[in-house]
């Protein structure tokens, strides 16, 4: 193995890092309370999703400690060849830029609708991508401390955004539960599970880990502590709002600006601003390392840093292109960009998996036969 990332990490930080992830959407958007007819039972959907995500990310995690040193990119030319490999690689690496493109483009329209209307959203993503490509040059060991710093500073503000409009909620709001069916819950357990998708990039850590055999404890952590910050979300978004909740653009900002204890202890929105910018620039920052050292490995390169910017760059004009406004960016990350991430992943893994299987077989009758 080329030697691209001298970097280690704890378990606690790639915990850290992985909670951030899952929960840049819940800063910005939180599509899942956007993608289902009768918001009450949103916080169901959180729960399936939730549990339906440990095996995922257990599968991962197991699959990546048979192949110690290795990368995902690496150990799927190792079980593939290198021809099924690397375009298996692509793959991953396609799925790690377009989850860049959606972060950039969500921040910059969440910073263009909140707070500066008339500013051209190319200056908010533009600033965002310097910064992460900035961290990100600074090597995996950098992005994780930074992340596990941010880590407790948004679950603060997560958690006071939560608990102080409690006089504006109404518990009743959550009733009837389940009154319109099951199949009311598919379309947010979907898109809870598109976003779980993205924890492919363990694939890409664990191998950095000082103690490789935490990673899949460390991972099963974050699912719950992922899964407990949305269900708190959906609870307190619901009790305020009613069913008018799935039609806030931004609904944790919303509410954060109902916030008010007497004349003292106001305007923390502005906590929940520097939530956004400060978790999806991790989160963008490390999606932005794994592509680049993903592309260093597939083509036999020595270093990755030089491949930043350029990729910061094609992240910019992406964004750009390929989304026209916050309304396309919510109805595509609740429909067709979960699909697209659940496929990849299950594509991935069921390959690499069935190939693995294939070879443990051979083995064992190998060994039968001598």
């Amino acid at each position: 193995m080329t030697v691209l990332e001298g970097g280690k990490i704890s378990g606690r930080q790639f915990m850290s890092v992985l909670v951030v992830l899952r929960i840049v959407p819940l800063t910005l958007v939180f599509s899942l309370i956007n993608s289902i007819a009768h918001v009450q039972d949103t916080w169901i959907t959180v729960i399936i999703g939730t549990v339906i995500a440990i095996p995922i990310a257990v599968l991962i995690t197991k699959l990546s400690l048979r192949f110690p040193g290795k990368t995902i990119i690496e150990y799927s030319q190792s079980l593939l060849g290198p021809v099924m490999g690397k375009l298996l690689g692509l793959l991953i690496l396609w799925c790690f830029l377009c989850t860049s493109i959606d972060i950039t483009r969500g921040l910059g329209e969440a910073y263009v609708i909140a707070i500066m209307p008339e500013t051209p959203i190319l200056v908010f993503m533009s600033m965002l991508i310097f910064i992460s490509c900035y961290a990100a040059r600074s090597g995996l060991e950098v992005i994780c401390r930074l992340g596990e710093d941010v880590f407790y500073i948004v679950v603060f503000v997560l958690l006071l955004t939560y608990v102080l409009p409690y006089t504006a909620m109404r518990f009743e709001n959550l009733r009837p539960i389940l009154a319109w069916g099951a199949s009311n819950l598919v379309p947010p357990v979907i898109a809870n599970l598109g976003y779980y998708s993205q924890f492919l990039i363990i694939g890409m850590l664990v191998p950095y880990l000082n103690k490789p055999e935490d990673a899949t404890r460390y991972a099963v952590y974050a699912v719950l502590i992922s899964g407990a910050l949305m269900v708190l979300a959906a609870v307190a978004l619901v009790a305020v709002f009613g069913t008018t909740a799935s039609s806030w653009t931004l609904p944790l900002f919303s509410l954060a600006r109902m916030i008010s204890l007497g004349d003292f202890f106001e305007r923390i929105e502005a906590g929940v601003m520097a939530a956004w910018t400060v978790s999806t620039g991790i989160k963008l920052a490390l999606f932005l390392w794994a592509a680049s050292v993903a592309v260093a490995q597939l083509f036999n390169l020595k270093a990755f840093r030089h491949l930043l910017y350029p990729l910061g760059t094609i992240t910019v004009a992406a964004s750009l292109f390929f989304f026209e406004s916050m309304v396309e960016l919510e109805d595509y990350l609740a429909k067709a960009g979960a699909m697209v991430s659940i496929l990849v992943a299950g594509v991935t893994l069921l390959l690499l998996y069935a190939a693995l299987g294939i070879r443990m077989a051979i083995h064992r009758r190998k060994g039968g036969a001598g």
